[in-house]
């Protein structure tokens, strides 16, 4: 079974504000358009510049929507301290699936990092929880093998590498516990990523674009050739320059779905790149 599970944007309303009728409306147009599973509020749904009471809106949406068995649960945080409080209250909106990157900024070794899942298993252990393995962003580096030890504190079923490329996914799959759940961050990976024993892949992507993810996925499901999908698959992430949340942004505002401004700090868009992503909706 391969797993397509989408990381949405998070819609802000023209102030600054977190828009959560538009989060909600943006949830109910991911789950029509087929997708069975949101990982919320993640990397592409600016988790960083949201805070704790944001989050949990976030996530309670999500859970209104997709119910606890398709919800991801973000609670990761630069310390066990906040990412503990995160999961309590999570889990007490009901959610069961938690995922926490690993800390970042400061560099965490694995002592580190250890101490920090096991933190978060014994605060909650009803709940089961997926390590978020993202070195270019966090700045923390989890090997195989460090992620196959990780495997064996008690709650801990599966991880999310993003950033590292299909043969390095294989690494991580071929040094865990059968019956791990290794899903991919990158969009582009789908079909690949099935060949090599991963359970699915989280996409930003498949938000705004979903018709080639679903379809590819429903073909990977039903024991078909899924590669004639690939090639609408890498144009959809090039259209949105391979997640880009300001890409993102615009072309769910085109496809008339909830976006609102980006809160992190970055440039807009340039007019260029808006009527490059026109040009390739409308074709």
């Amino acid at each position: 079974m391969t797993e397509l599970v989408c990381a949405p944007i998070t819609p802000f309303r023209e102030d600054g504000e977190l828009d959560v009728p538009g989060t909600r409306a943006l949830f109910e147009a991911i789950r029509a358009s087929g997708v069975g599973a949101v990982f919320t509020p993640g990397t592409t749904g600016e988790f960083t510049a949201l805070d704790d009471g944001e989050r949990m809106a976030v996530i309670e949406c999500a859970l209104g929507v997709f119910g606890a068995d398709g919800v991801y649960a973000h609670v990761g945080a630069a310390t066990a301290r906040q990412a503990v409080a995160l999961a309590r209250a999570a889990y007490d909106r009901g959610a069961t699936r938690l995922a926490a990157i690993t800390p970042y900024y400061q560099t965490a070794g694995p002592v580190a990092v250890a101490e920090y899942f096991r933190k978060l298993t014994a605060a909650v252990p009803e709940a089961e929880f997926y390590v978020y393995v993202f070195p270019a962003r966090a700045t923390t580096t989890v090997s195989p093998d460090e992620l196959a030890a990780l495997a064996d504190i008690p709650g801990i079923v599966g991880a999310k590498i993003s950033g590292l490329s299909t043969e390095q996914v294989a690494e991580y799959i071929r040094s865990v516990p059968e019956g791990f759940r290794v899903l991919a961050g990158n969009d582009v990976d789908l079909v690949r990523l099935a060949a090599v024993g991963g359970a699915g892949v989280v996409s930003g992507v498949c938000g705004v674009l979903p018709e080639p993810f679903v379809a590819a996925a429903a073909a990977l499901n039903a024991g078909e050739d899924a590669a004639s999908f690939q090639p609408a698959i890498d144009r959809a992430v090039e259209t949105v320059g391979g997640g880009d949340i300001r890409l993102l942004k615009a072309a769910a505002a085109m496809r008339g779905l909830p976006a609102g401004p980006a809160r992190v700090s970055l440039d807009p868009p340039t007019e260029e790149q808006l009527a490059t992503l026109q040009a390739a909706l409308e074709g």
